[in-house]
């Protein structure tokens, strides 16, 4: 029907149920020498060494301090929360602390997070019921400090609309759209063109298109000339002639002029400056140069090589490419692109730009404050982005980021606002890494997969929902209006119940003996519930504990016991399934065990009784014979207490070879056991069966007990853990810094 581990064990298992049942006066030492071969057993078939200082932990305590940005001076609480993933764009994500927070009240609390964790996610809501996300960097720290206060934004959340204004403002040493065009004066002695001959030009000589003027031929000005230059009053058409510039030559189109013309190539310095109105099938650089438009431009095509095109007119290009470092497309004016394609490149968008397809490869992409860069489609790889106060990038269709890391930066004082329809990080580590004082509002996001990170949201930079903006940017003629608050009535925004997600507490049962190492003699799943004032204290905890396995054929207690917390500060306990406690842990009229200096909560007297099974066999939910054990045991504290996350819940079995002097405990690593364990036995074993620093260790350094931060997947019955999970041994030789995820991956 069922298997044993041993003669041996079914014996003493017989005997513990027969000591459960009698007097205290009658019970007998049952541990008087080791069970001859249970110690011949070992966690490491390999043979490896644990360090003496390795505590087996998977997870660890921080403190955490946040700092809210607070628009409504302290008049409503922000909600404060911490997930170990992102709880808007992915699943599963557990809950690691939460409380509120205001001007004059941070939050300040402890968390306790898997050792695998490189960042987690802070999600604060404002007043106004806005939720933003962002990601915090733990690495190795024990403090994390979020200060929202220093984001320095310019402007106060508002019931009202923002004020429009059509001032033009500069930053980040890009200068705003204030430049007027120098009237251009033609030289007295420039060669005056006309009709539809071809002019082949000489070095250090000026030519005119005079006013009133139309010129359809041709000029040869790549002929080895220097220091040419072309001015254009009036009109040049010929819809057939690509102009090439050569050395240090350069075209000047007036205020009054116009050009219609195949391409204008510039080969080596000089340039091209367009006062009037250009149209171009094709604009060329192809060496260093610089193209400016004051005026009116439109180009199918644009291919800035090398050198570089400013904009402070209305540019209407079709296509624009530039795939050479140092090379830069700046505009002031008016710039509108169908496609652009930029690799190396960096375009600056002092004003108003509007791309419809960008494609970046290793580019830089500035937006000046007061600007806007507005894209129907970004497709980015290896791109840094770079967002000045008040400046806003709009996306409005799909922001795609490659597997080349890319960057969005906001800048270290004000805020700015990427507002991203959709975007695609293309299942790539790292794809896009957001930072600064920026503000992402997007509700369509690739999500970062549990402990993967496809995307990095570095505080102070937040993600918000895509119509829930919160940055207030005034309008300017730059960016088309600019972005105002979304309104509304602010009301506080408090925590009152916080769920720190599903644990598991897995145990061996034959302390202070070693066991088989199956690590499924007792396997409890954990879930904290805390209730909180306004002040983020715990007055209230729910603990819903489900016993999933017992591996074990000695029968045992669960328990645990909430370290620090003095047994006389529990108002009162309330048992969900009062049938199965209050005998082999007798309870206090507070609902605590009696006889201890710290709270002692009892989960079930007997696990296998607990079943309902009146012998002791073994028992696997895996196997769906049998359902889990679910109890939820309430407790109310008289005077509320800080910070209570799974490091405060000490959680223990008692095996029932227990005798006078005590009873036989095991704990996890690290932890302390109640004033009730058998301490003579503790001594008697110390530097004998169990370690000199750590009782709750064998003298191999191996545990007796393991905390994971997730739901357990426990071997079967007679397979070593090493054999499930084939990276717990690298783990535990490394003393945890290698393969620290080994319990998500079972054999």
């Amino acid at each position: 029907m069922y298997n044993r581990k041993s003669l041996n064990l079914f014996l003493v298992g017989l005997a513990g149920i027969t000591l459960f049942g009698a007097s205290c006066s009658k019970v007998k030492d049952l541990y008087n020498e080791t069970e001859k071969g249970s110690d011949s057993s070992t966690l490491l078939p390999g043979g490896g060494n644990i360090s003496a200082d390795f505590m087996w932990n998977s997870t660890r305590t921080v403190d955490v301090k946040v700092v809210v940005d607070d628009k409504f001076s302290g008049q409503y609480f922000y909600r404060v929360e911490i997930f170990d993933n992102d709880p808007t764009l992915a699943s599963g994500a557990n809950l690691l602390a939460a409380g509120q927070a205001k001007a004059g009240q941070d939050f300040v609390g402890k968390m306790m997070i898997p050792t695998i964790a490189k960042y987690v996610y802070l999600r604060e809501t404002s007043p106004l019921g806005v939720a933003a996300i962002s990601m915090i960097e733990v690495g190795q720290q024990n403090t994390v400090t979020v200060d929202g206060a220093k984001v320095g934004s310019t402007s106060k959340a508002s019931v009202l609309r923002g004020a429009n204004s059509t001032s033009v403002l500069a930053s980040n040493g890009l200068k705003a759209a204030t430049v007027e065009a120098t009237p251009v004066v033609v030289p007295s002695d420039a060669i005056a063109l006309s009709g539809n001959s071809t002019i082949s030009v000489e070095s250090n000589k000026s030519y005119v298109v005079k006013a009133g003027v139309t010129f359809t031929g041709k000029i040869d000005a790549n002929n080895g000339t220097s220091n040419v230059k072309i001015y254009i009053q009036g009109s040049w058409k010929n819809t057939s002639f690509e102009l090439n510039l050569g050395s240090n030559n350069g075209l000047y189109v007036t205020q009054a002029g116009s050009i219609d013309l195949v391409n204008v190539t510039q080969n080596t310095v000089g340039g091209f400056v367009n006062y009037g109105s250009a149209s171009l099938s094709k604009m060329e650089t192809k060496n260093n140069t610089l193209y400016v438009n004051y005026g009116t431009l439109t180009a199918d095509k644009a291919d800035i090589t090398n050198g570089n095109f400013t904009n402070y007119g209305v540019a209407t290009i079709q296509n624009l490419s530039s795939t050479t470092n140092g090379t830069v497309i700046r505009n002031e004016g008016t710039l509108t692109v169908q496609n652009a394609s930029l690799t190396n490149a960096t375009l600056e968008a002092v004003c108003h730009t509007v791309i419809n397809s960008l494609t970046t490869n290793g580019a830089t992409i500035s937006v000046s404050q007061g600007a806007l860069l507005s894209l129907d489609k970004l497709d980015a790889g290896g791109t840094k982005i770079n967002l000045a106060n008040a400046s806003i990038l709009d996306v409005k269709t799909l922001a795609k980021f490659n597997s080349q890391a890319s960057t969005m930066n906001g800048p270290t004082s004000g805020q700015a606002l990427a507002r991203l329809k959709k975007v695609d990080v293309n299942n790539q580590w790292m794809a896009i890494t957001y930072g600064g004082n920026l503000e992402i509002a997007c509700s369509d996001h690739t999500a970062n997969p549990q402990w993967s990170t496809y995307y990095v949201i570095n505080s102070p930079a937040k993600i918000v929902p895509y119509d829930k903006s919160t940055v207030v940017i005034a309008g300017t003629s730059c960016n088309a209006g600019g972005n105002n608050s979304s309104g509304g009535n602010p009301t506080d925004q408090p925590v009152t119940e916080v769920n720190l997600g599903t644990y598991s507490y897995i145990f061996e049962d034959k302390w202070p003996s070693k066991g088989d190492y199956d690590m499924n003699d007792c396997v409890l799943d954990m879930n904290i519930t805390k209730y909180q004032n306004t002040a983020n204290k715990v007055t209230k905890v729910a603990l819903k504990a489900k016993l999933r396995s017992i591996g074990a054929s000695i029968r045992f207690s669960t328990a645990v016991q909430f370290d620090g917390i003095a047994t006389g500060n529990v108002k009162n306990v309330t048992y969900s399934r009062k049938d199965l406690v209050g005998s082999a842990l007798p309870l206090g009229a507070n609902g605590t065990e009696t006889g201890q200096t710290y709270a002692v909560l009892p989960l079930w007297d007997d696990a296998h009784k607990a079943f309902g099974v009146a012998d002791t066999r073994f028992i696997s939910t895996q196997t769906g014979q049998y359902a889990p054990v679910e109890v939820i045991v309430t407790v109310e504290f008289n005077t509320p207490i800080d910070n209570f996350t799974y490091g405060t819940l000490n959680a223990f079995i008692v095996n029932f070879n227990q005798n006078l002097a005590g009873r036989n405990e095991v704990h996890l690593v690290g932890y302390k056991a109640t004033d009730k364990i058998n301490k003579s036995l503790v001594l008697k074993e110390t530097g004998n069966l169990l370690s000199a620093t750590d009782p709750f260790k064998t003298k191999a350094n191996e545990p007796f007990g393991l905390l994971v931060p997730v739901s357990f997947i426990y071997p079967l019955e007679g397979q070593a853990i090493t054999t499930a999970y084939p990276l717990f041994e690298s783990w535990a030789t490394s003393g945890g810094s290698q393969n620290t995820d080994w319990y998500l991956h079972k054999k």
